[in-house]
């Protein structure tokens, strides 16, 4: 299906870190459909043929933990892939936790990322070239995932997400979400600007430019204890950019420990 969207002018302001409700759009859209903005495709919803199984059960089987996100989204997830550099808190590029913490799940999660690249290229295949060449020219060979342009992404459990934009992402590139739904109703994603919601149905893949387009999560109604909502957001960080081959990154962060502790011992003698 095809749907010409203009955008509504919005005050984004009084948007942006409230919640999402049903009443902020008029059209709930269930079917597989495209998006275009001025003639451009804006976003792609569609419903694959791949077998998307082992993702939800890696889902299924990971602990997930509360956090903030840039901007302070509060959160209930773990993010997969690589990070930038932190400086506050972690002045060097790195693997992600969950490499470590549940490594079987990590696998299939990164494995399932050359599955949402193919059917990135075949729903977009000029704007998946371009995301591909960024990656390639920009990243090095050990913060990559696979064959996929993204670098970096996160599984979010049972989230009715305020309204936001995605920070730090590459600009005007797709990142890709995978959905799973059991025992819940309610969890659409409320794209106002557009007038639209979308009810993201089990086993679904969103395509769509998260920094640029205004999102947010409706409530989720849980019809039983089990019942669980999972995506799975698949992007690029742009702050990977900066990430040395993997060996020149340990050599970097030792060598500023090293001179961070010996500015320090100099404070030292100098107080004293």
């Amino acid at each position: 299906m095809k749907i010409d969207g203009t955008r509504r002018k919005l005050d984004l302001k009084a948007y942006k870190n409230r919640h999402a409700v049903e009443a902020d759009y008029e059209t709930l859209i269930d079917e597989p459909f495209n998006l275009y903005e001025d003639g451009k495709l804006a976003l792609s919803y569609v419903i694959p043929e791949d077998n998307l199984e082992p993702l939800r059960l890696a889902c299924k089987t990971i602990k997930y933990t509360k956090n903030f996100r840039q901007g302070g989204l509060k959160t209930t997830s773990r993010v997969f892939g690589y990070e930038p550099r932190k400086v506050l808190r972690k002045d060097y590029c790195s693997v992600t936790s969950l490499s470590r913490d549940f490594p079987k799940q990590n696998s299939l999660i990164i494995k399932g990322a050359s599955m949402v690249g193919r059917n990135y290229q075949k729903v977009n295949p000029e704007l998946y070239a371009y995301h591909k060449a960024e990656t390639e020219a920009k990243v090095g060979g050990d913060w990559k995932i696979n064959d996929a342009p993204f670098t970096s992404g996160i599984i979010n459990e049972n989230n009715p997400l305020k309204y936001h934009f995605d920070s730090g992402n590459y600009r005007n590139v797709w990142s890709g979400m995978v959905v799973f739904k059991e025992g819940i109703t309610g969890g659409y994603l409320s794209l106002p600007e557009f007038n639209i919601g979308i009810t993201l149905r089990d086993k679904s893949i969103l395509y769509f430019d998260g920094q640029g387009i205004l999102h947010g999560v409706t409530p989720i109604q849980r019809l039983s204890e089990y019942s669980k909502r999972y995506s799975i957001v698949y992007y690029s960080l742009k702050g990977i950019w900066k990430c040395l081959p993997l060996d020149d990154e340990k050599i970097r962060i030792r060598r500023i420990r090293s001179e961070r502790e010996t500015n320090r011992q100099a404070r030292r003698v100098t107080t004293d």
